[in-house]
């Protein structure tokens, strides 16, 4: 059995192409998975090793480190 992904209600993400840190809101999780918004917008952050999520949006990537 997979552990359960621990996510605050809001946190920080980095957008790496605008070199500056976003504020996201939490909407679920799964095993290798966590759903957000972006000011409105839905991300979906892929696990990319243990402990580090990728979304892209718009040409843009954020990372969300655990």
């Amino acid at each position: 059995m997979k552990d359960k992904i621990t996510v605050p209600e809001y946190f920080k993400a980095w957008c790496t192409d605008r070199d500056e840190e976003v504020e996201c809101a939490f909407i679920s999780s799964s095993h290798d998975s966590i759903r957000a918004s972006l000011q409105g917008v839905p991300l979906v952050f892929k696990r990319y090793k243990p402990g580090v999520y990728v979304a892209n949006f718009s040409g843009m990537e954020f990372v969300y480190k655990i």
